[in-house]
């Protein structure tokens, strides 16, 4: 063999070499990508708002927890709650408040059969004000899970749920009973997951 045969052989051991390292890396990064898992369970209530002109509108109440986390993990560290209402009163004229991430304390069963959320918070007005805000709210699953893969990886599980529970507001007891907003879609469990 010449030296220079000699030459490119030691080359393209140098090179599968390098693309089998290359490989075995991609491999490996890819075995080690960590699990994203996400559950939220949301409600809607109307509630009666008396607007400054006297008149009384229904406003909507948003109660939606959610607890995510990464693999290893198995449970989220700092589960929240958003919890939102609004209201529109004759000429236009909104009022709106929110608590985007009021601390909460999540427990779930499997197959999302429910979901308990109880907490509070402080929650923002469109006029400038602070209010406290508390909250205790039970989702049940009913129906069949529904499954969609949204691309490899990448999974959505949904169950249709009822909900009842209590959200107070500066003390006053906002609602308490079953959720019941006539336009607002229903009551769910949902868990995202993603490799």
């Amino acid at each position: 063999m010449t030296n220079a045969s000699s030459s490119r052989v030691r080359r393209l051991v140098v090179v599968l070499a390098a693309l089998a390292a290359s490989m075995a890396f991609i491999v490996s990064a890819a075995a080690a990508r960590e699990l994203f898992f996400e559950e939220t369970a949301e409600a809607f209530w109307a509630v009666p708002h008396q607007c400054a002109d006297g008149s009384t509108v229904q406003g909507t109440l948003l109660v939606s927890s959610t607890r995510d986390f990464n693999a290893p993990d198995t449970d989220d560290p700092d589960p929240t709650a958003r919890v939102q209402f609004l209201a529109v009163c004759p000429g236009g004229f909104s009022f709106s408040w929110g608590a985007p991430t009021a601390p909460a304390t999540i427990t779930s069963a499997e197959n999302l059969k429910s979901v308990h959320t109880v907490g509070g918070g402080t929650a923002r007005d469109n006029l400038g004000g602070t209010h406290t805000v508390t909250f205790d709210v039970t989702w049940t699953g009913v129906g069949p899970i529904e499954t969609t893969v949204n691309v490899p990886g990448s999974k959505r599980k949904e169950r249709a749920a009822t909900a009842t529970g209590q959200v107070t507001f500066d003390g006053a007891v906002l609602v308490d009973g079953p959720n019941n907003h006539p336009t607002r879609p229903a009551p769910f469990i949902r868990v995202d997951t993603e490799k």
